[in-house]
């Protein structure tokens, strides 16, 4: 008889974890499996539970694609060598509308905006670009926080190299920015004088100030790559030549399921 094959065409990162059965992890509170431990490149909750006798460990592991592994283990308190385990794998969740995307501005975006503007000329959290984007969303218990260094919620607008740009809502103050590998190369001042700057290698981020549509210019605030402080600093989208930069609405954690 043939069998039919597994299907491995699924187009995103999610993918059964190896649960590393002999390190008795499950017995061990808020402990995960050694394939999970020290990761940098994914988000993870955790959760247990006891009802009676029965104990049960739920952990979700959030990727930068925003697909998520969900994995249960539930076993007798007296009994932990007697483990079921259960592994499923969802895609990422729909796209936000831009009423959804207008609605998480509306909860997340103007304190974020309004928050930061009291950090300029300070070295925030740890100096780096990201460290500034951690210490902006710790007060804001239900944000979502960032995947590694890439991933910062909904995606608003992305432009890899200007070949290919996509937009799914006016870009606001607050959204967070992110740059990879963009090398930038134009004309500026009265005088045009030519330019080019690197920013990104391999990761930048930064909160964005204000959006002038018709020029294609982003005005951010920034850490940690030109100055130690927090200061703003502008980018023309027109001048991008090669990587790419995007920007995104930071939104609920029940975008993705977590609560």
């Amino acid at each position: 008889m043939d069998q039919p094959r597994p299907a491995t065409n699924q187009d995103f990162i999610a993918s059964d974890i190896d649960l590393g059965l002999g390190s008795h992890w499950w017995t061990q509170p808020m402990l995960l499996p050694p394939s999970l431990q020290g990761r940098k490149d994914v988000l993870v909750d955790m959760k247990e539970s006891q009802t009676g006798n029965t104990i049960e460990k739920l952990i979700k592991v959030l990727y930068l694609d925003y697909s998520q592994t969900v994995i249960s283990a539930r076993f007798e308190a007296n009994n932990v060598s007697d483990v079921e385990f259960e592994q499923r794998n969802n895609p990422p969740p729909t796209r936000q509308r831009p009423d959804q995307l207008e609605s998480a501005y509306e909860q997340f975006g103007r304190q974020i905006a309004k928050a930061i503007e009291s950090k300029q000329n300070t070295v925030v959290g740890n100096g780096t670009p990201q460290g500034l984007i951690e210490e902006l969303l710790k007060p804001l218990f239900d944000a979502l926080p960032p995947v590694s260094t890439r991933s910062f919620g909904a995606l608003v607008y992305a432009n890899l190299a200007n070949a290919s740009t996509q937009s799914y809502d006016e870009i606001r103050p607050g959204d967070i920015i992110t740059f990879r590998n963009a090398k930038f190369q134009g004309k500026t001042g009265p005088m045009h004088a030519r330019y080019a700057v690197d920013v990104g290698k391999p990761d930048h981020v930064g909160v964005v100030v204000e959006w002038d549509g018709s020029k294609k210019k982003v005005r951010a605030w920034e850490q940690g790559r030109e100055h130690k402080k927090v200061k703003p600093e502008s980018f023309k989208m027109g001048d991008l030549r090669s990587g790419e930069v995007r920007v995104w609405r930071v939104v609920s954690k029940s975008w993705v399921g977590w609560n």
